[in-house]
């Protein structure tokens, strides 16, 4: 099952950000009746409040137009405080690019899915009370004439999480057809993403030599953490969970 992902990047219009917070919940709370088919709809608030960006994932265009007759049109209070600037990427149909495009702005492909863990339908479920998942999108562009070799890196990357990280529960990669790359890792834990890095820091490190790249990391990480990802490193940080379904 190749699904559907959305990463929306929001910047929240001065003095709105308690008004936007407040429209945010309203569409969480929408959906949450129905869910079947959503993987993810994860809310992030950046450490300024100044930012916001939303995760998506769906098993198919039907889940996209269940979460969406779910939400009736509450969409529309939170761009009354914010605007938006949606990526898809996976299997996206065209039609569904373009009525976002007409409602909501500004919409790009990051490309197709080329590697994944994320396979199976989602069924409805209630979400879980706590969440101490951490989740992190990273863009890479490769240098003139690496695009293959960092292809190849790419997929030893994702051979080796799933052989040795069961704590990384999403490592999907998209490639554009200019070679560049979105990659969506979701770790269960902070401990499960320590462990990741451990695994594929080596060739990760190799990935850096070929590309241009930058990184954020979404949700809450302890101190001794946090103080490893440096910004000089091109990653910046969403610390505040507003609310999710993931």
């Amino acid at each position: 099952m190749e699904k559907i992902y959305g990463f929306v990047a929001i910047d929240i219009e001065e003095g709105g950000r308690e008004p936007f917070i407040a429209a945010a919940r309203q569409c969480h709370d929408a959906i949450l009746p129905d869910i079947a088919g959503t993987q993810y709809y994860e809310w992030f608030l950046s450490a300024d409040g100044r930012r916001a960006y939303v995760i998506e994932v769906y098993d198919d265009p039907e889940a996209v137009a269940l979460h969406g007759r779910m939400l009736d049109g509450r969409v529309g209070k939170v761009l009354e405080h914010a605007q938006f600037r949606i990526s898809f990427a996976g299997n996206v149909p065209d039609a569904l690019q373009d009525r976002m495009r007409e409602r909501l702005g500004e919409v790009c492909f990051a490309g197709r899915l080329a590697h994944g863990r994320m396979t199976e339908p989602t069924p409805h479920r209630a979400p879980p009370p706590g969440d101490e998942r951490v989740y992190a999108l990273a863009w890479f562009r490769p240098h003139p004439g690496r695009a293959d070799a960092f292809r190849t890196l790419a997929r030893e990357a994702f051979d080796s999480a799933c052989a040795r990280d069961p704590g990384t529960q999403g490592y999907e990669w998209f490639f554009d057809d200019a070679g560049n790359c979105v990659a969506l890792d979701v770790y269960e834990t902070p401990e499960a993403m320590l462990a990741h890095m451990a695994n594929c820091g080596p060739i990760m490190g190799r990935i850096l030599d070929l590309v241009d790249s930058r990184t954020i990391v979404f949700g809450a990480l302890p101190t001794a953490i946090e103080a490893r990802l440096r910004p000089e490193l091109g990653i910046t940080r969403f610390p505040h969970r507003l609310h999710g379904v993931g």
